[in-house]
């Protein structure tokens, strides 16, 4: 009775390990604070916030943000917040956007109208 009350406690532990080891590993989550978002948002990064949900965003959301910076910034693609990432945030810059807004990237913008008036005068001179 003694050992079986002992084998059934072993396969309780050894179940419990086996769950969480196989959980999700800690360094796929992306810890980014609040200025790195701030900096994602301001420079086109990530969409801005939402009163109403407040800063929740989706870990795959932020990890795409991260990658495009480091893609448009020439440094390795990592989707993590690594030294290279802090330095190229804290390097000095202006402050436009990098992607513009998406609803106007994919139109075709003229630089001219045609229209029905003409120039009235046939005869030039230059003085």
């Amino acid at each position: 009775m003694c050992s079986v009350v002992k084998m059934i406690r072993h396969v309780v532990v050894v179940a419990f390990l086996t769950v969480l080891a196989s959980g999700a590993p800690g360094s796929s989550i992306i810890y980014a604070d609040d200025k790195v978002q701030n900096y994602l948002m301001k420079f086109g990064y990530l969409p801005q916030t939402d009163l109403e949900t407040g800063n929740l965003r989706m870990e795959g959301q932020l990890r795409d943000a991260i990658k495009n910076l480091q893609k448009f910034g020439g440094i390795p693609v990592t989707g993590e917040i690594d030294e290279a990432t802090k330095k190229l945030i804290k390097a000095r810059r202006c402050g436009v956007a990098d992607h513009p807004d998406p609803r106007f990237a994919k139109t075709r913008h003229k630089r001219f109208t045609i229209h029905g008036q003409q120039w009235p005068y046939r005869n030039l001179t230059w003085r």
